[in-house]
């Protein structure tokens, strides 16, 4: 069974490791999550999903830079044998009730535009493409920009 919690600094490397896994092509450094992470709880919020064996098999991120303000989701990861099975969604979930905690009114963020699978699950999720930021991933790798109202 899937259960969720906050992420916490012991987590990064863990996290690093899944980054270079599931985001290859530009994954976020140990610099770059310690970052991140400076803004917990203020204004940023990190949660991991575990299996049976307490082993992290996904995390998420969102910011919140001040109420009234969009919120950016800053990643959303599940390792591939453990994906379709509402992990994401549930990730999508806790990250917008957060971020309407923190009273923004909306959320963004930018997927692969090839990758299919995320793409779907945030239409179904009630987000809408609004751009398309070239080379956002690297030289080639375009992103498409989504976002959501929140109520």
């Amino acid at each position: 069974m899937t259960t969720f919690r906050a992420a916490a600094a012991l987590d990064l490397p863990v996290l690093v490791s899944m980054e270079k896994i599931l985001f290859a092509d530009s994954p976020w450094s140990m610099g770059q999550f310690k970052e991140e992470f400076k803004g917990v709880p203020r204004t940023h919020f990190f949660t991991v999903a575990v299996d049976d064996d307490n082993q992290i098999i996904g995390y998420a991120g969102v910011m919140v830079p001040a109420p009234g303000v969009e919120a950016d989701v800053l990643t959303v990861g599940v390792l591939a044998e453990h994906r379709k099975a509402g992990i994401g969604k549930a990730f999508m979930a806790e990250l917008e009730n957060w971020a309407i905690d923190k009273e923004s009114n909306a959320m963004m963020l930018e997927v692969g535009i090839d990758n299919a699978t995320a793409i779907n699950m945030y239409k179904q999720l009630g987000y809408q493409q609004i751009s398309v930021r070239t080379n956002y991933y690297g030289a080639g790798l375009d992103a498409l920009v989504m976002r959501k109202e929140l109520q």
